[in-house]
């Protein structure tokens, strides 16, 4: 049995990872919009408790504290999958194509700068995250193989789930987005 699928590195799949890194298993859309809603919550209670008791420094420093967090969370989500693109330099559009065998990955790569293959036996993967558009499929903490759920071609994305998960059983996760 042989499925094929693809992914380019272009900048919604390198925005994804980025998401998929910062809230795992929740949709980050709506995490965002949470946490956002969460924080001016309690902007306005700390604003009022100023207001009702006058300057304390406990209440000055957590609402720095909390401020800060905010412009972290915005940051990471908004500015990170920007600087992550920027960074990918040559491998920028680099496209992998992906054939899923038996008992292995075969991939390929094409582009400009860099044409290669490699074999990857899927106990070799240490985790495998699902969304409604990408596989994320880590060989390594740190190194991932991105698979676009649009391109599948000769296979159904529930073939593909139940082949990966059958290799990395509790470390596939479903994620709901």
């Amino acid at each position: 049995m042989e499925i094929k699928a693809k992914c380019k590195f272009d900048f919604d799949s390198i925005r994804a990872l980025a998401h998929l890194t910062m809230f795992k298993k929740a949709d980050p859309k709506k995490r965002l919009i949470f946490w956002s809603v969460a924080f001016a919550i309690l902007f306005v209670v700390i604003i009022l408790e100023i207001i009702a008791f006058g300057m304390d420094l406990i209440l000055l420093v957590l609402l720095g504290v909390e401020m800060l967090w905010l412009v972290l969370m915005c940051f990471w989500y908004f500015i990170i999958p920007k600087i992550q693109y920027k960074s990918l330099a040559k491998m920028k559009e680099t496209e992998n194509e992906y054939v899923f065998c038996d008992d292995v990955l075969r991939t390929f790569t094409k582009s400009q700068e860099y044409n290669g293959e490699a074999v990857i036996e899927y106990s070799l993967f240490v985790k495998v995250y699902e969304t409604s558009k990408y596989f994320f499929m880590y060989q390594t903490n740190n190194q991932v193989f991105i698979v676009d759920k649009s391109t599948i071609e000769g296979g159904t994305v529930e073939e593909i789930r139940n082949k990966l998960s059958a290799f990395v059983k509790d470390k596939y996760i479903l994620c709901k987005y």
